[in-house]
């Protein structure tokens, strides 16, 4: 496969736009993944459209909360219709529609002007890397957009910005304490999140010291709370190898190669005992794509 990458120093907007011009004159389409020290992303392009767009940093805030914000569904539908989703392999958008929640039109406008207001974050981004996988997709929505159309709702502060505006601080990058709530709200995001990586069908969030997980999701086929208590002991088996070696460096991950399958490890860096577990087709996954993913999922757990 070939990856097309563009260098850090270049002005603002000029990475950014340049690699997603390219992937929107690709016939194939794929995706745009974008990072910056503080904010990443990624942009999915079909059939020379924007399809979709996902940021996360400080500040972001999916598709389905801007839906709930704006009084159209409540968590219960969203809940109910990404269940669905994951079940029936159908599109978020289509189904929101076709249970009558949301009307076309409606949503239609309303995703727009959210993937518009993403894509412009995206675009400002300074100090920037941006990476075109070419990757042929099937997408089941006629919901995408040319990029003048986002443009066009883009330029105008979005709804949600209000909600990204904070006073500077020392360490704005630091998210402030979340209640449980909120906690096992974030948890469960992040895993929805995961579990949209290419091949992924079963993920979890574990606690290496006793086991236990905090949070799972995926194939009920799969018993992964307890693949994830048993690989507990190859993440503790590996940090006493480490130092009983003397090697003062922490574990960014682990990958198990199976016949059909790949088993990643992500320890949290921020909150040590915690790690995510990941387990991918082998056959339609694309392991450099799973662990980039996987470690900026991980950035966004807040427990």
């Amino acid at each position: 496969m070939n990856l097309a990458s563009r260098p850090v120093t270049s002005p603002p907007r000029q990475v950014v736009r340049a690699v997603l011009h390219e992937a929107l004159e690709s016939k194939l389409g794929g995706e745009v993944v974008v990072k910056s020290t503080t904010v990443s992303g990624r942009i999915f392009v079909v059939e020379r459209k924007v399809a979709w767009t996902v940021l996360t940093g400080p500040g972001a805030r999916s598709f389905s909360t801007a839906l709930i914000d704006a009084r159209l569904v409540s968590r219960e539908d969203v809940e109910q219709v990404m269940a669905e989703c994951r079940k029936s392999g159908g599109n978020f958008c289509e189904t929101l529609v076709a249970w009558g929640l949301v009307e076309r039109d409606t949503l239609r406008e309303l995703l727009c002007r959210h993937l518009g207001g993403q894509l412009d974050a995206l675009l400002g981004l300074t100090e920037v890397q941006a990476l075109f996988v070419p990757q042929p997709r099937s997408y089941s929505s006629q919901m995408t957009f040319k990029l003048d159309e986002l443009a066009s709702v883009a330029s105008p502060p979005p709804a949600e910005a209000p909600r990204q505006e904070a006073p500077q601080s020392a360490a704005p990058h630091v998210p402030p304490p979340l209640l449980e709530s909120e906690a096992m709200a974030n948890v469960k995001q992040a895993l929805e999140e995961a579990l949209k990586i290419d091949g992924a069908f079963a993920v979890c969030l574990a606690d290496a010291k006793s086991g236990m997980t905090l949070g799972s999701a995926g194939s009920a086929g799969f018993n992964v709370e307890a693949a994830a208590a048993g690989n507990t002991e190859v993440v503790r088996a590996k940090m006493k190898t480490m130092q009983m070696l003397g090697i003062k460096d922490r574990i960014e991950d682990i990958l198990i190669t199976l016949g059909e399958q790949y088993h990643i490890i992500r320890p949290l860096a921020a909150r040590d005992g915690l790690f995510l577990y990941i387990a991918l087709h082998r056959a339609s996954a694309n392991l450099a794509l799973a662990r980039f993913r996987l470690a900026e999922l991980e950035k966004t757990i807040q427990v």
